[in-house]
């Protein structure tokens, strides 16, 4: 009796949500951090975060309410990548504060930009290939920097509690919007790259600005793969139903990872001559 009253609290269900989100991105970042550039890239680009968001959205609106949430989703990943963008170029040379603040910025401004109009796939895919083929061009690595965690930056779990608490309470938040909100506008505010935040904000003092410039840059190219997820989830959605839309996104996210992981070890073949 007791365990079915706690179970019908209205509390249990937000708990769960944000519990089993934290522990989804600490485990991704904790990868992230421990394996280096392109692996910590790879990992932190896939829908750890906007991922479970959607998954929970599910259960609490319609396939209209998700396929234009996914939309616009899709629209502000461009944002994302301004975002990527602002902090490579600055973080090498910059404080955390000042290449980290500069790129948050640049995502506000340009989510509250894409937020004011009305997009089509087709604008949102050319919104997308415009900003991430920038990015590759802006942020090309001449030197691979050192991953080396400084001396004086040791691991806390503390790190980790507060990477899991942000993460959980941003999923709570986007579905508390959501209940209030448009589909544009949840869509918008999903797309916040909490889990890409939160590792910068950790590894820019463990490992320094460079390497973690370097990781932003390298995530340039999964995050453009996050994007065609929200793509494939909003042509889904409605036609094939949200549940066949989530299951075709995360598959689209692993192929897209698996096809970066396939060039990057056709690189690795190669003679070295810069990253």
């Amino acid at each position: 009796m007791l365990t079915t009253a706690l179970l019908s609290a209205p509390w249990v269900a937000p708990l769960v949500r944000a519990v089993t989100t934290g522990l989804i991105v600490v485990l991704a970042s904790a990868v992230a951090e421990a394996a280096g550039p392109f692996w910590g890239a790879l990992v932190i680009s896939l829908p750890v975060t906007a991922g479970p968001a959607y998954v929970f959205m599910a259960l609490e609106h319609d396939a209209g309410f998700i396929a234009g949430a996914a939309l616009n989703g899709f629209a502000a990943n461009a944002a994302t990548g301004a975002f990527l963008i602002v902090y490579a170029r600055r973080g090498p040379r910059g404080s955390l504060p000042g290449a980290f603040g500069a790129a948050l910025a640049t995502w506000l401004v340009s989510a509250l930009a894409i937020a004011q109009l009305a997009w089509t796939p087709l604008t949102a895919f050319l919104l997308n290939g415009a900003v991430y083929g920038a990015g590759l061009v802006l942020c090309r690595a001449r030197v691979r920097p050192s991953y080396a965690p400084s001396p004086v930056a040791r691991r806390r779990w503390l790190d980790l509690l507060v990477r899991a608490v942000a993460v959980a309470l941003f999923v709570t938040g986007v579905l508390a919007v959501s209940a209030v909100l448009s589909p544009a506008r949840t869509g918008v505010i999903a797309a916040f790259p909490m889990a890409l935040s939160c590792t910068i904000v950790i590894l820019h003092p463990r490992v320094g600005g460079a390497a973690t410039a370097h990781l932003a840059s390298t995530a340039i190219r999964g995050v453009f793969g996050f994007g065609l997820t929200l793509l494939t989830l909003h042509l889904l959605a409605e036609s094939r139903g949200v549940a066949t839309g989530l299951v075709s996104a995360l598959l689209v996210s692993l192929a897209w990872s698996a096809g970066l992981l396939g060039v990057q070890r056709l690189r690795m073949r190669r003679p070295p001559a810069g990253w």
